[in-house]
């Protein structure tokens, strides 16, 4: 399984944190860092919201 999948079903809370390790075959020290990682490499524009509404 893609492992930037497994990582974005765990941030929509579709799987819990212990669920992503046991799919990526990570401890939570590196669960931990990999998260992390992954959030630094997500795009500007998914953070941002644009209210077109002034």
């Amino acid at each position: 399984m893609d492992k930037q999948k497994v990582i974005e079903a765990y941030r929509r809370g579709l799987i819990t944190l212990q669920e992503c390790g046991q799919i990526l075959g990570a401890e939570k020290e590196q669960l931990d860092k990999l998260v992390r990682a992954n959030h630094l490499r997500r795009p500007l524009s998914s953070y941002l919201t644009v209210d077109h509404h002034m």
